[in-house]
């Protein structure tokens, strides 16, 4: 990941989207290579990559202004899986971390599973545990007999959360980051958006 050293916070901003770009690559890569081993024809993009006003920009941008209005905004997508008929059939959020960005994948998932009902909607995460200076790591996720907020939250509102951290108790909708690949498949054979 990004070199952690800064000492502005327009060099922490840096490091903030650099480690955020180089996970979201890392786990496109990841997923994307596992998917063909898999052979199976689905394929992750990057959200921003996506033209606008294309069918697909229609279907995940969400309404905005007053009711009746046509405006629309495109939300933080990071990742978009589709078919080979560009159907969305997941759309994944990666993060570094919990900080402050939790909540807004909490909401975009809302909207957007209320827009597309077969839509799933991930979050992917290192799991870089809470930033508690001195003391031994903990999970961001707690365990599913001590789960944290944001475990409660992840568990109720979104279709899975996928970690790449060993230390991390897995269990619930808390998987493992292997488990991703496999489950967008069986999600794509049950989708009503591919038939």
């Amino acid at each position: 990941m990004a070199d952690k050293n800064y000492q502005t916070i327009d060099q922490r901003q840096s490091y903030v989207q650099k480690s955020g770009e180089e996970w979201e690559n890392k786990v496109m890569g990841f997923v994307n290579k596992r998917l063909k081993d898999l052979e199976s024809n689905l394929l992750v993009i990057k959200g921003n990559s996506i033209q606008k006003n294309s069918p697909l920009w229609e279907k995940l941008s969400i309404p905005v202004g007053n009711p009746g209005s046509e405006q629309k905004i495109w939300g933080d997508i990071d990742l978009v899986v589709i078919d080979e008929g560009k159907n969305p059939i997941a759309v994944i959020s990666c993060k570094t971390s919990l900080h402050g960005r939790f909540s807004e994948t909490l909401f975009y998932a809302v909207v957007l599973k209320e827009l597309i009902t077969d839509l799933k909607v991930v979050f992917t995460t290192p799991d870089k545990g809470r930033q508690q200076k001195g003391s031994i790591w903990q999970s961001e996720w707690g365990s599913e007999d001590k789960p944290t907020k944001d475990r409660l939250l992840g568990s109720h509102y979104l279709d899975g959360v996928y970690i790449l951290n060993e230390d991390t108790k897995l269990g619930g909708m808390i998987k493992s980051l292997d488990d991703l690949p496999k489950d967008l498949i069986e999600w794509q054979k049950k989708s009503k958006l591919v038939k």
